[in-house]
């Protein structure tokens, strides 16, 4: 006896029958892509352990089906030949298929990256609990664009200007040229955070914590290695400077929207100009008298100058009035007053011949 299986049975069975074949397939050919992946991760990993950088991690898995495949990193530990060390406790890093340009990565736990100065017992530091970071490079093997996303920040100089942060975002873009001169992008940074807590080390003039920073910045000519007096005079006398197309603060009664340019003197320290909207004036220059940056007998004498010089004016959507603001002498001027100090950098001398 024989039992006729009902067409919407057999209908069914059959689309069943596709549907396993066809993620059959699809599970080869992620299998295929995830090989080639790991390989090519394989690949820059020993080809940086022969250049001298010291990669390690505890543990690695690899998943991500059906449309990325991710590595998972467990204590991943980098360090490169110039002692740029970075460090995460569980990083992913993932790509979609077939694509090898493009990377994606997210991070628990502590993550930090740290570049040592030249001065001894200093180093450049960014460090967050949890975020994520996305890569992409191009055909030559660099990279191109690059951003990074931070919860509870610290970032700055170590030990003593390290500013603490509840959100952080940054991005980087290179061109695809090379500059050739000091008229050519050779870096653009943009970056904005969050209630930022400032280092005990520097005046708090309008408070201890910060609201709001945005900045939108290029680094004209090639980009120097900041980090070395060497390279950093070179590019100052070629011309070199960072073009600031924002730079917005919000913090205490200071309500700040500038652009303009910075360089560096001849002793290699920071000096620039700026064009700037500053909102709330009036509550500003009382934080400021009342901090001791102004003396009170040179209050009314600045109140009035700003009556008389100062020019209405809207940016970034402060109402406020136009001055200018300079950055020389180890701080940020406001007019004739100094609002803010930061540190000289202290570069190392020269070993004498």
């Amino acid at each position: 006896m024989t039992f006729a299986i009902p067409t919407k049975q057999r209908s069914a069975i059959l689309y069943g029958a596709v549907l396993l074949a066809l993620t059959g397939m699809w599970w080869i050919a992620w299998l295929i892509a995830a090989h080639q992946y790991t390989a090519t991760i394989d690949g820059w990993i020993e080809a940086g352990r022969k250049a001298g950088y010291e990669i390690s991690y505890d543990d690695r898995t690899e998943f991500g089906f059906p449309r990325h495949v991710v590595l998972r990193f467990v204590n991943l530990r980098w360090k490169n030949a110039d002692g740029i060390a970075f460090q995460a406790g569980d990083i992913d890093i993932g790509a979609t298929l077939w694509q090898h340009q493009n990377f994606a990565a997210k991070f628990k736990g502590h993550a930090e990256i740290d570049a040592p100065l030249e001065a001894k017992g200093q180093s450049l530091l960014l460090a967050g609990e949890s975020g994520s970071a996305e890569v992409s490079i191009g055909a030559d093997g660099f990279w191109r664009f690059s951003r990074i996303a931070l919860k509870n920040a610290r970032i700055g100089r170590s030990p003593d200007y390290v500013f603490g942060a509840d959100s952080v975002t940054a991005t980087a873009e290179r061109p695809d040229a090379e500059p050739k001169t000091h008229h050519d992008v050779g870096l653009t940074l943009s970056g904005s955070a969050e209630n930022i807590v400032l280092p005990k080390a520097m005046p708090q003039s309008f408070g201890a914590t910060a609201k709001k920073l945005e900045v939108n910045l290029r680094v004209m000519d090639a980009v120097p290695d900041f980090r070395k007096p060497a390279s950093v005079d070179a590019w100052n006398k070629d011309s070199g400077v960072v073009e600031f197309d924002t730079l917005h603060i919000e913090w205490g009664p200071l309500l700040l929207a500038a652009k303009g340019t910075m360089g560096f003197d001849d002793d290699l320290q920071p000096e620039g100009a700026f064009s700037s909207t500053l909102g709330n004036h009036a509550q500003a220059l009382r934080a400021l008298m009342n901090a001791g940056f102004i003396a009170a007998t040179q209050e009314t004498m600045l109140q009035s100058a700003m009556k008389l010089f100062a020019k209405p004016s809207k940016s970034d959507d402060i109402d406020g009035v136009e001055i200018p603001i300079a950055v020389q002498l180890g701080g940020l001027f406001l007019g004739p007053v100094r609002i803010f100090a930061f540190p000289q950098i202290e570069w190392p001398k020269e070993p004498k011949p």
